[in-house]
């Protein structure tokens, strides 16, 4: 939108957010550090803000040696052209991670030990990048946790907005400068300016079909993120003159069970050595095998004769077995024992391969099964996809069983161009002024992506994005707003600073839990008497509502039906499972001790 004598102002802030993921919350810190005063905002609702920083392992690149280092990540864009000052400031910033994490959260990171000889050690110097952690454990939102703890400590300075939506930059006319942007704040279109700078932070675009089909070419995906990725930072940089690259790179884990729901189950089966061993095989759209099974998972790439690709998905793939494998994977001990058993529930039976591909509209599984045999009994050796042959055997007598997969994403790596600084890049090579991109919209990587290298980038772009949004620009812009987020109720902030007083009476008691997937406590009341546990009800929870939001109310009836708290955790909600499990005990002990 192009600024004109019409637009008002309705507040102006120093510095505006665009997107309360990993790398807006650093963005928001570090601003606020410089003395900016910054509008933080977020398409999601309260308790889905985080992007795919909430869904995130929380590990980090570190390296030592800058040469290595670089030289591995050239390795990952050949052939694509990569630029030098941004791979080289990124590569300078990786190697001071460690001194990031104790500067400004004030924790000693450790080595994970993951990958130790590096996720491509094919490489030269594959073992140059090594990933670390502030928090103990993955996949438990601790790491969002703690970037989200650093906006709440600043909100004298920060105002956060929710289910607030960007709809447009404004741009002045005569030099492209980015003064501010149009909101959509409870049905009410709010015009917001800037006085320094704009940072675009609001991730990928796998939940926008049209753009996952136009940039990735692929027909369907299962995102197994943040569903609120839709690519609107794409949109609002393409409305500003951007130039965009590195939009067709993205990343997965391979594989997830296919029910046609906004996020799949099962997202990193690929890992589960003991699944894909024996008489079983992913079968394309055709029946027949396309890609290794047992192939280690390097974020959805795949080995294609010298190089590893994302290979293009299919639109309808199963796992296909015979019954000793079915038998097999119901008797399995292994780790991922109990979500085998509950993957192998949705498979589809047939007594012979014939009526199971009719079954699954497969054509050629008869004949992906005895090539499958061939490779086993008679070459002894899978000269196509080069599976390990000791993890191979001959399909035998049915019935047959085939389970619905789909491909799925992590997240998308294209947006606007951007440089060193994180300067947003327009058309001609030039700067568009005051306008900042950070995370994954837009990152560097060009071709590959390798693990823990999003979660430094969003701490060393956030970092890098925010401080020069924050600085003070030569050419001062008087801004005057009409109206002021202290005087109209809507443009207050939404944050939450404390936790609120909850009634109790007679046989009552609250109890809370800080250990879910939201930053926000899980509060309880527990109505109990004479060891029964008569009623739960749950004062206070922002858990993510796919999952954690979910399993609450199961939780619950299973509690107060067997009355004992150590019921089985829901599948997929395991954190908030536990947290809620805390927050119930923590009130029956209350109660114990009246």
């Amino acid at each position: 939108m192009i600024y004109n004598s019409s637009i008002k102002w309705d507040s102006v802030y120093d510095v505006i957010v665009v997107g309360f993921g990993g790398a807006g919350a650093g963005a928001a810190r570090f601003a606020a550090d410089k003395g900016a005063k910054v509008l933080l905002v977020d398409a999601a609702p309260e308790g889905n803000e985080g992007g795919n920083t909430r869904y995130a392992g929380g590990a980090f690149a570190w390296g030592k040696n800058f040469d290595d280092l670089k030289e591995y990540y050239k390795q990952t864009y050949y052939p694509f052209k990569y630029d030098s000052k941004d791979l080289d400031t990124f590569v300078e910033n990786v190697m001071q991670m460690k001194e990031y994490s104790k500067n400004y959260f004030g924790i000693e990171a450790m080595p994970t030990g993951r990958r130790p000889k590096g996720e491509y050690p094919e490489y030269r110097h594959g073992d140059a990048m090594q990933s670390q952690s502030m928090t103990q454990g993955m996949y438990n939102g601790g790491f969002w946790k703690l970037l989200r703890k650093k906006v709440y400590e600043r909100l004298d300075k920060i105002t956060i907005w929710f289910d607030s939506p960007v709809e447009h930059l404004i741009q002045a006319p005569d030099d492209n400068t980015i003064l501010g942007v149009v909101v959509k704040r409870k049905d009410q279109e709010r015009f917001i300016g800037a006085r320094n700078g704009i940072v675009l932070s609001c991730g990928g675009f796998e939940n926008n079909q049209d753009m996952v089909q136009t940039f990735l070419g692929q027909g369907a995906l299962a995102p197994i993120g943040t569903l609120y990725n839709k690519g609107k930072g794409i949109d609002l940089a393409v409305e500003a003159g951007a130039r965009l690259w590195h939009m067709s790179n993205y990343d997965s884990h391979g594989l997830s069970l296919r029910e046609n729901k906004p996020i799949e189950k099962f997202a990193y089966m690929i890992n589960w050595k003991s699944l894909f061993n024996g008489s079983i095989f992913v079968a394309g759209d055709d029946g027949t095998r396309y890609f290794r099974e047992d192939e280690e998972d390097r974020h959805g790439y795949k080995y294609n004769h010298g190089n590893w690709i994302m290979i293009p998905n299919q639109n309808h793939p199963h796992i296909v077995m015979d019954q000793k494998q079915y038998d097999q994977l119901k008797n399995d001990t292994s780790a991922k024992a109990d979500q085998i058993t509950e993957l192998i529930s949705y498979a589809i039976k047939a007594d012979t391969v014939d009526e199971l591909a009719k079954k699954i509209k497969a054509p050629k599984l008869e004949e992906g099964v005895e090539d499958f045999n061939f490779l086993t009994d008679v070459k002894r050796r899978d000269m196509f996809l080069n599976r390990k042959i000791e993890t191979m055997r001959s399909f035998g007598e049915g019935p047959y069983y085939a389970i619905p997969v789909c491909h799925n994403i992590l997240h998308t790596h294209g947006g606007a161009k951007r440089n060193e600084k994180c300067e947003v890049i327009d058309l001609n090579g030039n700067v568009i002024p005051h306008l900042y991109e950070a995370g994954e919209l837009g990152d560097i990587f060009a071709t590959k992506y390798i693990g823990a290298n999003s979660i430094a980038d969003l701490l060393i772009s956030g970092k890098i994005a925010g401080e020069n949004a924050a600085s003070p620009k030569k050419k001062a812009i008087a801004m005057d707003a009409v109206t002021g987020a202290s005087k109209v109720e809507t443009l207050k902030s939404d944050a939450h600073t404390s936790i609120n007083n909850f009634d109790v009476g007679k046989d009552q008691a609250i109890g809370m839990s800080a250990n879910g997937i939201s930053d926000l406590p899980i509060v309880v009341r527990v109505t109990a008497n004479k060891g029964k546990i008569k009623n739960i009800e749950t004062l206070q929870q922002k858990e993510s509502p796919s999952l954690g939001g979910k399993a609450i109310p199961i939780l619950t009836k299973q509690m107060i039906a067997e009355n004992k708290v150590d019921v089985d955790t829901v599948s997929g909600a395991s954190v908030t499972s536990n947290a809620f499990k805390e927050a119930v005990s923590d009130a029956l002990n209350k109660i114990d001790k009246k």
